[in-house]
Protein backbone atom coordinates (compact mmCIF):
# COMPACT_ATOMS: atom_id res chain seq x y z
CA UNK A 1 0.00 0.00 0.00
CA UNK A 2 2.83 2.45 0.84
CA UNK A 3 4.54 1.74 -2.48
CA UNK A 4 1.29 2.40 -4.36
CA UNK A 5 0.72 5.74 -2.63
CA UNK A 6 4.36 6.70 -3.25
CA UNK A 7 3.99 5.97 -6.99
CA UNK A 8 0.80 8.07 -7.23
CA UNK A 9 2.46 11.05 -5.52
CA UNK A 10 5.49 10.74 -7.82
CA UNK A 11 3.27 10.72 -10.92
CA UNK A 12 1.41 13.82 -9.70
CA UNK A 13 4.69 15.66 -9.10
CA UNK A 14 6.01 14.82 -12.57
CA UNK A 15 2.81 16.02 -14.25
CA UNK A 16 2.97 19.28 -12.31
CA UNK A 17 6.59 19.92 -13.31
CA UNK A 18 5.82 19.27 -16.99
CA UNK A 19 2.88 21.69 -16.92
CA UNK A 20 4.95 24.41 -15.23
CA UNK A 21 7.83 23.99 -17.67
CA UNK A 22 5.49 24.25 -20.66
CA UNK A 23 3.82 27.39 -19.29
CA UNK A 24 7.17 29.04 -18.51
CA UNK A 25 8.50 28.25 -21.99
CA UNK A 26 5.44 29.83 -23.63
CA UNK A 27 5.77 32.98 -21.51
CA UNK A 28 9.51 33.29 -22.21
CA UNK A 29 8.89 32.89 -25.95
CA UNK A 30 6.29 35.66 -25.87
CA UNK A 31 8.68 37.95 -23.98
CA UNK A 32 11.50 37.26 -26.42
CA UNK A 33 9.32 38.08 -29.45
CA UNK A 34 8.14 41.30 -27.81
CA UNK A 35 11.68 42.49 -27.05
CA UNK A 36 12.76 41.70 -30.61
CA UNK A 37 9.94 43.85 -32.04
CA UNK A 38 10.94 46.77 -29.83
CA UNK A 39 14.59 46.48 -30.85
CA UNK A 40 13.69 46.36 -34.50
CA UNK A 41 11.51 49.46 -34.16
CA UNK A 42 14.55 51.41 -32.90
CA UNK A 43 16.90 50.04 -35.51
CA UNK A 44 15.35 51.81 -38.48
CA UNK A 45 14.57 55.47 -38.69
CA UNK A 46 12.04 57.36 -40.73
CA UNK A 47 12.57 57.10 -44.45
CA UNK A 48 11.05 58.91 -47.39
CA UNK A 49 11.57 58.01 -51.01
CA UNK A 50 10.98 60.07 -54.13
CA UNK A 51 10.87 57.81 -57.17
CA UNK A 52 10.76 59.22 -60.70
CA UNK A 53 8.20 58.47 -63.34
CA UNK A 54 8.77 58.84 -67.05
CA UNK A 55 6.78 61.51 -68.81
CA UNK A 56 4.82 64.15 -66.94
CA UNK A 57 6.16 64.12 -63.43
CA UNK A 58 7.27 62.37 -60.24
CA UNK A 59 5.89 59.92 -57.75
CA UNK A 60 6.44 60.23 -54.00
CA UNK A 61 6.50 57.12 -51.84
CA UNK A 62 6.71 57.50 -48.04
CA UNK A 63 7.59 54.60 -45.76
CA UNK A 64 6.14 54.39 -42.26
CA UNK A 65 8.05 56.64 -39.87
CA UNK A 66 9.48 55.23 -36.66
CA UNK A 67 9.42 57.12 -33.35
CA UNK A 68 12.87 57.94 -32.03
CA UNK A 69 14.00 57.58 -28.43
CA UNK A 70 13.39 61.25 -27.78
CA UNK A 71 9.74 60.81 -28.69
CA UNK A 72 9.80 62.97 -31.85
CA UNK A 73 8.42 61.49 -35.03
CA UNK A 74 10.35 62.33 -38.18
CA UNK A 75 8.15 63.94 -40.80
CA UNK A 76 8.64 63.05 -44.48
CA UNK A 77 10.19 65.63 -46.73
CA UNK A 78 7.66 68.04 -48.25
CA UNK A 79 6.54 67.40 -51.79
CA UNK A 80 7.56 70.04 -54.26
CA UNK A 81 4.73 70.92 -56.64
CA UNK A 82 7.23 71.78 -59.36
CA UNK A 83 8.07 68.10 -59.77
CA UNK A 84 4.66 67.54 -61.33
CA UNK A 85 5.36 70.04 -64.09
CA UNK A 86 6.00 68.55 -67.55
CA UNK A 87 9.68 68.00 -68.26
CA UNK A 88 11.25 68.96 -71.57
CA UNK A 89 13.03 65.63 -71.92
CA UNK A 90 14.36 62.65 -69.99
CA UNK A 91 16.91 59.92 -70.60
CA UNK A 92 14.14 57.61 -71.80
CA UNK A 93 13.42 60.02 -74.67
CA UNK A 94 16.98 59.80 -76.03
CA UNK A 95 17.47 57.41 -78.95
CA UNK A 96 20.78 56.16 -80.27
CA UNK A 97 20.29 57.94 -83.60
CA UNK A 98 20.32 61.27 -81.72
CA UNK A 99 24.02 60.93 -80.88
CA UNK A 100 25.31 58.60 -83.60
CA UNK A 101 27.39 60.15 -86.38
CA UNK A 102 28.15 63.31 -84.43
CA UNK A 103 31.91 62.80 -84.84
CA UNK A 104 32.46 63.30 -81.08
CA UNK A 105 33.67 60.85 -78.48
CA UNK A 106 30.83 59.34 -76.46
CA UNK A 107 31.60 59.62 -72.74
CA UNK A 108 29.50 58.66 -69.71
CA UNK A 109 30.22 61.20 -66.97
CA UNK A 110 29.45 60.58 -63.28
CA UNK A 111 30.16 62.27 -59.97
CA UNK A 112 29.61 61.65 -56.26
CA UNK A 113 29.53 64.45 -53.66
CA UNK A 114 29.01 64.43 -49.88
CA UNK A 115 28.02 67.69 -48.16
CA UNK A 116 27.66 68.91 -44.56
CA UNK A 117 25.27 71.76 -43.74
CA UNK A 118 23.49 73.46 -40.88
CA UNK A 119 20.70 74.58 -43.23
CA UNK A 120 19.52 71.14 -44.19
CA UNK A 121 15.99 71.93 -45.40
CA UNK A 122 17.04 74.90 -47.53
CA UNK A 123 19.93 73.09 -49.22
CA UNK A 124 17.78 70.01 -49.81
CA UNK A 125 15.20 72.12 -51.63
CA UNK A 126 17.94 73.73 -53.74
CA UNK A 127 19.24 70.30 -54.72
CA UNK A 128 15.74 69.24 -55.77
CA UNK A 129 15.34 72.32 -57.97
CA UNK A 130 18.81 72.23 -59.53
CA UNK A 131 18.37 69.43 -62.14
CA UNK A 132 15.00 70.84 -63.22
CA UNK A 133 16.58 74.25 -63.85
CA UNK A 134 18.96 72.77 -66.46
CA UNK A 135 16.33 70.55 -68.15
CA UNK A 136 17.45 67.49 -66.21
CA UNK A 137 15.53 65.26 -63.85
CA UNK A 138 15.76 63.43 -60.51
CA UNK A 139 16.45 59.74 -60.98
CA UNK A 140 15.95 58.87 -57.30
CA UNK A 141 16.07 60.47 -53.85
CA UNK A 142 15.90 59.26 -50.25
CA UNK A 143 15.62 60.98 -46.88
CA UNK A 144 16.54 59.24 -43.61
CA UNK A 145 15.95 60.53 -40.07
CA UNK A 146 17.81 57.98 -37.94
CA UNK A 147 20.52 59.83 -36.01
CA UNK A 148 21.66 62.69 -38.23
CA UNK A 149 19.29 63.50 -41.07
CA UNK A 150 20.57 62.47 -44.49
CA UNK A 151 19.29 63.28 -47.94
CA UNK A 152 20.61 61.34 -50.92
CA UNK A 153 19.68 62.37 -54.45
CA UNK A 154 20.73 61.05 -57.86
CA UNK A 155 20.24 63.79 -60.44
CA UNK A 156 20.62 63.39 -64.18
CA UNK A 157 21.66 66.52 -66.05
CA UNK A 158 22.55 67.17 -69.71
CA UNK A 159 26.16 66.28 -70.40
CA UNK A 160 26.91 69.85 -71.51
CA UNK A 161 25.81 71.14 -68.08
CA UNK A 162 27.66 68.51 -66.04
CA UNK A 163 30.63 70.63 -64.92
CA UNK A 164 28.47 73.68 -64.22
CA UNK A 165 25.97 71.75 -62.11
CA UNK A 166 28.76 69.97 -60.21
CA UNK A 167 30.36 73.31 -59.28
CA UNK A 168 26.96 74.61 -58.11
CA UNK A 169 26.45 71.54 -55.93
CA UNK A 170 29.87 71.91 -54.32
CA UNK A 171 29.10 75.59 -53.59
CA UNK A 172 25.89 74.85 -51.65
CA UNK A 173 27.56 73.54 -48.47
CA UNK A 174 30.81 72.28 -46.96
CA UNK A 175 32.25 69.56 -49.21
CA UNK A 176 33.28 66.54 -47.19
CA UNK A 177 33.96 64.36 -50.24
CA UNK A 178 33.85 64.85 -54.01
CA UNK A 179 34.78 62.53 -56.84
CA UNK A 180 34.09 62.49 -60.56
CA UNK A 181 34.95 60.04 -63.31
CA UNK A 182 34.31 59.44 -67.00
CA UNK A 183 34.00 56.31 -69.15
CA UNK A 184 34.67 56.49 -72.90
CA UNK A 185 32.21 54.10 -74.58
CA UNK A 186 32.67 55.26 -78.18
CA UNK A 187 34.09 51.97 -79.49
CA UNK A 188 31.56 49.84 -77.65
CA UNK A 189 28.72 52.06 -78.84
CA UNK A 190 29.59 51.80 -82.54
CA UNK A 191 30.33 48.06 -82.29
CA UNK A 192 26.81 47.66 -81.00
CA UNK A 193 25.46 49.90 -83.76
CA UNK A 194 27.15 47.67 -86.33
CA UNK A 195 25.68 44.51 -84.81
CA UNK A 196 22.26 46.12 -84.76
CA UNK A 197 22.44 47.13 -88.43
CA UNK A 198 23.59 43.65 -89.47
CA UNK A 199 20.55 42.14 -87.76
CA UNK A 200 18.29 44.59 -89.58
CA UNK A 201 19.76 43.57 -92.95
CA UNK A 202 19.31 39.92 -92.00
CA UNK A 203 15.68 40.64 -91.15
CA UNK A 204 15.10 42.15 -94.61
CA UNK A 205 16.67 39.14 -96.34
CA UNK A 206 14.56 36.68 -94.34
CA UNK A 207 11.39 38.62 -95.21
CA UNK A 208 12.32 38.40 -98.87
CA UNK A 209 12.89 34.64 -98.59
CA UNK A 210 9.53 34.21 -96.86
CA UNK A 211 7.81 35.80 -99.85
CA UNK A 212 9.51 33.24 -102.12
CA UNK A 213 9.01 30.15 -99.90
CA UNK A 214 7.40 27.18 -101.71
CA UNK A 215 6.77 24.67 -98.90
CA UNK A 216 5.27 24.85 -95.44
CA UNK A 217 8.42 23.33 -93.90
CA UNK A 218 10.61 26.02 -95.46
CA UNK A 219 8.18 28.73 -94.39
CA UNK A 220 8.18 27.54 -90.75
CA UNK A 221 11.99 27.44 -90.65
CA UNK A 222 12.22 30.99 -91.99
CA UNK A 223 9.63 32.21 -89.47
CA UNK A 224 11.73 30.75 -86.64
CA UNK A 225 14.86 32.50 -87.93
CA UNK A 226 12.92 35.76 -88.24
CA UNK A 227 11.72 35.49 -84.64
CA UNK A 228 15.29 34.98 -83.36
CA UNK A 229 16.64 37.88 -85.41
CA UNK A 230 13.93 40.25 -84.22
CA UNK A 231 14.64 39.26 -80.62
CA UNK A 232 18.30 40.21 -81.16
CA UNK A 233 17.24 43.49 -82.77
CA UNK A 234 15.13 44.41 -79.72
CA UNK A 235 18.00 43.57 -77.38
CA UNK A 236 20.53 45.69 -79.28
CA UNK A 237 18.04 48.55 -79.62
CA UNK A 238 17.34 48.57 -75.89
CA UNK A 239 21.05 48.57 -75.01
CA UNK A 240 21.82 51.32 -77.51
CA UNK A 241 19.06 53.60 -76.27
CA UNK A 242 20.05 52.99 -72.64
CA UNK A 243 23.67 53.85 -73.40
CA UNK A 244 22.58 56.92 -75.34
CA UNK A 245 20.59 58.11 -72.31
CA UNK A 246 23.64 57.68 -70.05
CA UNK A 247 25.79 59.60 -72.51
CA UNK A 248 23.31 62.44 -72.98
CA UNK A 249 22.42 62.77 -69.27
CA UNK A 250 25.26 62.59 -66.74
CA UNK A 251 24.63 61.27 -63.21
CA UNK A 252 25.52 63.25 -60.06
CA UNK A 253 24.93 61.55 -56.70
CA UNK A 254 24.76 63.94 -53.73
CA UNK A 255 24.56 62.98 -50.04
CA UNK A 256 23.55 65.86 -47.75
CA UNK A 257 24.15 65.50 -43.98
CA UNK A 258 22.51 67.68 -41.33
CA UNK A 259 25.08 68.86 -38.75
CA UNK A 260 22.86 71.46 -37.06
CA UNK A 261 22.25 69.27 -33.97
CA UNK A 262 23.76 66.29 -32.24
CA UNK A 263 22.53 62.91 -33.47
CA UNK A 264 20.22 60.82 -31.31
CA UNK A 265 22.27 57.91 -29.94
CA UNK A 266 20.29 54.88 -28.84
CA UNK A 267 22.19 53.08 -26.08
CA UNK A 268 21.53 49.62 -24.72
CA UNK A 269 20.98 48.68 -21.06
CA UNK A 270 23.94 48.72 -18.64
CA UNK A 271 25.35 45.60 -16.95
CA UNK A 272 23.55 46.41 -13.71
CA UNK A 273 20.25 46.86 -15.52
CA UNK A 274 20.72 43.54 -17.30
CA UNK A 275 21.53 41.73 -14.02
CA UNK A 276 18.53 43.32 -12.28
CA UNK A 277 16.27 42.41 -15.16
CA UNK A 278 17.52 38.81 -15.20
CA UNK A 279 16.98 38.48 -11.42
CA UNK A 280 13.48 39.91 -11.69
CA UNK A 281 12.66 37.52 -14.53
CA UNK A 282 13.95 34.62 -12.41
CA UNK A 283 11.75 35.57 -9.45
CA UNK A 284 8.73 36.08 -11.69
CA UNK A 285 9.36 32.71 -13.33
CA UNK A 286 9.60 30.92 -9.98
CA UNK A 287 6.42 32.53 -8.64
CA UNK A 288 4.65 31.72 -11.89
CA UNK A 289 5.77 28.09 -11.74
CA UNK A 290 4.45 27.69 -8.17
CA UNK A 291 1.15 29.28 -9.12
CA UNK A 292 0.83 27.07 -12.17
CA UNK A 293 1.50 23.98 -10.04
CA UNK A 294 -1.20 24.99 -7.55
CA UNK A 295 -3.67 25.60 -10.37
CA UNK A 296 -2.75 22.23 -11.86
CA UNK A 297 -3.41 20.45 -8.55
CA UNK A 298 -6.77 22.18 -8.22
CA UNK A 299 -7.69 21.04 -11.70
CA UNK A 300 -6.76 17.34 -11.21
CA UNK A 301 -7.70 16.83 -7.55
CA UNK A 302 -11.18 15.38 -8.25
CA UNK A 303 -10.15 12.83 -10.92
CA UNK A 304 -7.07 12.00 -8.88
CA UNK A 305 -9.17 11.24 -5.77
CA UNK A 306 -11.42 9.00 -7.85
CA UNK A 307 -8.37 7.12 -9.12
CA UNK A 308 -7.05 6.73 -5.56
CA UNK A 309 -10.43 5.40 -4.34
CA UNK A 310 -10.54 2.90 -7.21
CA UNK A 311 -7.00 1.76 -6.48
CA UNK A 312 -7.79 1.33 -2.76
CA UNK A 313 -10.96 -0.64 -3.52
CA UNK A 314 -9.11 -2.91 -5.92
CA UNK A 315 -6.34 -3.36 -3.36
CA UNK A 316 -8.82 -4.29 -0.57
CA UNK A 317 -10.66 -6.74 -2.82
CA UNK A 318 -7.44 -8.46 -3.85
CA UNK A 319 -6.24 -8.59 -0.26
CA UNK A 320 -9.56 -10.06 0.91
CA UNK A 321 -9.38 -12.80 -1.70
CA UNK A 322 -5.83 -13.65 -0.69
CA UNK A 323 -6.94 -13.98 2.99
CA UNK A 324 -9.85 -16.27 2.07
CA UNK A 325 -7.57 -18.46 0.01
CA UNK A 326 -5.10 -18.64 2.89
CA UNK A 327 -7.91 -19.65 5.33
CA UNK A 328 -8.98 -22.50 3.01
Amino acid sequence: MKKLITCIIFIMAMLGLVACASRSFDESSMDMDWHWDIAESHEYGAMHFDLPLTGAGRFNFGMATAQSQSGAIAEPAPVNDSFFAPEPQSANDVEWEDIAGSGERHVIQSASVELDTEYFDDVMEELRQLPVSVNGFIESSMTTAHGRRRFTIVMRVPAASFDTVLRQVEGMAYVRFSNQWAQDVTDRFYDMVGSYQIRRLEEERILALIDEADTVHELLALEQRLSNVRLSIEMYLSQLNNMAGQIAYSAITVTLIDVSEEPVIITGPTLGERIGGAFGDSVDGTVGAVQNFIVFLAAVVVPLMMIIVMVVVVYLVVRGRKKRRAAL
